[in-house]
């Protein structure tokens, strides 16, 4: 039976919490001690040589096996723009690392610290990372963005919109599923970003397939997804083999949650009530009104870090309201 170290905390501010990535990276300020690497802000080591009066230091480049990596984007040209979402699976707030990297110049332009509660999955354009960052101002056509986060069960979704013909698509490209990585320490499945009821001209749906032999009842847990605030529970009953497929308004409905101000996106939590590992494939759509009630897959979402192969340690906690604790996802 694997032995998990943390769970996916249902109270407090970040969902999964697992194991602690070892590093020897000193150039992040707040977590130095546990970055798989980060990008140097030192100038490249040039010739012995002087220099001219002319010349530009310029930061070293960045290893990018050490990130995950998020390119190309897109900066607004033709009116598609980009848009960065942050998924948390901790037992406490996480800091996400993005170093902005100039396309394509290959310029290193900063490195913005986001902190991210637990639980949630925000939102960010391209010019709120750059601001949060201090860049200067892009002096190329878009960003690379490389991202590292201690929390190994961190993940993000790159999605864009274009705002002349309103076209909504998920252009995630991925080293590691993000479900992937928290099924190798907690027993749970997650759908991030899910459209609430108020955005009414791209709502979305859930799609849920149960692959096991039996009827599986699962827990779907709803969760407001920029602050990580919980909104209740509901029981999906769900036949041997067979899919469900509702408007997530219907779970909306369930848990007793009518989205207000900024309450534009859910996230979703899925378990086997049994508590063993839910034997579900997930997908979200979004159907876009806008363009003939065209069916957008949503689905894709990348984990920052490699599945944990070997993890050991404590974790968070369990109890009413549910927790990570130490063993797999309980609510």
């Amino acid at each position: 039976m694997r032995v998990t170290p943390r769970l996916l905390l249902l109270a407090g501010a970040g969902i999964i919490s697992l194991g602690v990535v070892a590093d020897t990276i000193p150039s992040a300020p707040t977590v130095a001690n546990y970055f798989l690497g980060n990008a140097s802000t030192a100038p490249a080591s040039g010739a012995a040589a002087v220099k001219s009066a002319a010349a530009v230091e310029k930061p070293q480049a960045v290893n990018g096996a050490l990130y995950a990596v998020i390119a190309p984007t897109y900066n607004g040209t033709g009116g598609t723009s980009s848009y960065i979402r942050l998924f948390n699976g901790g037992a406490a707030t996480a800091t996400f690392s993005i170093t902005m990297v100039g396309s394509p110049s290959g310029f290193n332009y900063g490195t913005a610290n986001i902190q991210v509660p637990t639980r949630a999955a925000p939102q960010y354009s391209l010019e709120e990372i750059r601001v949060a960052a201090g860049a200067l101002p892009l002096n190329d056509t878009s960003y690379s963005l490389y991202v590292q986060s201690t929390e190994p069960t961190a993940g993000y979704q790159h999605v864009t919109f274009n705002t002349q013909n309103l076209f909504f698509e998920n252009v995630s490209t991925c080293k590691f599923a993000m479900n992937h990585t928290i099924q190798s320490v907690v027993n749970s499945k997650v759908l991030m970003n899910i459209h609430t009821s108020l955005l009414p001209t791209y709502p979305s749906q859930i799609e849920i397939h149960n692959y096991s032999s039996s009827q599986i009842n699962y827990t779907a847990t709803v969760i407001e997804a920029r602050t990580g605030a919980i909104k209740g529970t509901t029981t999906i009953p769900i036949g041997a083999n067979a899919t469900y497929v509702q408007p997530f308004t219907t779970l909306q409905t369930a848990v007793g949650w009518t989205p207000t101000g900024n309450e534009l996106h859910a996230n979703l939590v899925i378990t086997d009530t049994a508590g063993v590992s839910p034997a579900v494939q997930l997908g979200q759509s979004i159907v876009n009104q806008a363009l003939n009630n065209a069916l957008i897959s949503m689905s894709a979402t990348c984990a920052v870090n490699a599945p944990v192969v070997a993890a050991t340690g404590g974790g968070g906690t369990g109890g009413d309201g549910g927790g990570f604790g130490g063993g797999g996802i309980s609510y």
